[in-house]
């Protein structure tokens, strides 16, 4: 299992839109003044399955197994367009998105300014 992005801090569903080819943001707000954000984008979404908030979240790659489990749940198109599976979960799955590369963005930016990925042109 390779993981791709671990964190201590809250990370909460911020944004899907089915337009610009399926992109979902999740955040970590800023907890003070100083603090920073931290967004999370995947492009080209094609499955999805979340809770709306992590305390703490690791993402990793899906093993074999985790891949032909969403297959049987979903079906084979969901990894048609050479999606990758994204599983929330250090040993077991809690959550996971199949869609292109995972991306992340540290900023000072306030919690309410648009992210920088929803303007960008997919990656997937």
């Amino acid at each position: 299992m390779s993981e791709t992005f671990r964190s201590e801090r809250t990370f909460t569903v911020w944004q899907y839109t089915v337009f610009h080819h399926g992109r979902l943001l999740l955040r970590s707000s800023r907890r003070t003044e100083s603090d920073t954000r931290i967004d999370l984008h995947v492009a080209g979404v094609s499955g999805m399955f979340l809770r709306p908030s992590y305390d703490g979240i690791v993402i990793r790659e899906g093993t074999a197994e985790e891949v032909r489990h969403v297959t049987s749940v979903l079906g084979p198109e969901v990894f048609r367009h050479g999606g990758r599976l994204h599983v929330i979960g250090e040993d077991r799955l809690t959550g996971f998105v199949v869609g292109g590369p995972l991306e992340c963005h540290e900023s000072h930016s306030a919690d309410d300014a648009p992210s920088g990925f929803l303007h960008m042109p997919p990656t997937a």
